[in-house]
């Protein structure tokens, strides 16, 4: 019998282009191992430097969701948000992903799952997203082993 070789969960965030107004275009790719989705999406770097520091601060109460949310007006070409919850009262995590690119069929894309992670994982993000939001120059690449 042949075993599958286990992927890492990952979050891939690489900035792709920079508005005048420093608005930025990011785009974010993550996968649990068995789903994958990317999208597209904008934000201004305070935006991200301060999603950046509450995941390093996540959870303080058990009931704790930090997210970072693009295009909830239905006018918006794309929805992202990527949160952090907690799943139960024993303070099992979660990285929270759901895209919708609003294309019509057959380029319409949806995606809805979540990550496993430890609290120390969405802390360590957080570092990470922190660090990188000052430079950009390079995608950003966070995997973990989950337990």
């Amino acid at each position: 019998m042949v075993r599958r070789k286990h992927a890492m969960p990952y979050l891939r965030i690489q900035r792709l282009w920079t508005d005048s107004d420093e608005m930025l275009q990011l785009e974010v790719t993550a996968s649990n191992d068995v789903q994958v989705g990317k999208q597209d999406f904008y934000a201004y770097p305070e935006t991200i430097t301060e999603f950046g520091k509450k995941l390093m601060e996540f959870p303080k109460p058990t009931s704790d969701t930090v997210a970072i949310e693009y295009g909830a007006e239905p006018n918006y070409y794309c929805y992202f948000r990527l949160s952090a919850v907690v799943l139960n009262s024993r303070g099992h995590s979660a990285l929270e992903v759901e895209f919708q690119n609003r294309l019509d069929p057959p380029a319409k894309a949806e995606c809805h799952f979540y990550l496993p992670c430890e609290p120390a994982t969405v802390n360590e993000f957080g570092k990470q997203l922190l660090a990188w939001s000052k430079h950009m120059k390079e995608p950003l690449h966070h995997e973990w082993r989950n337990a």
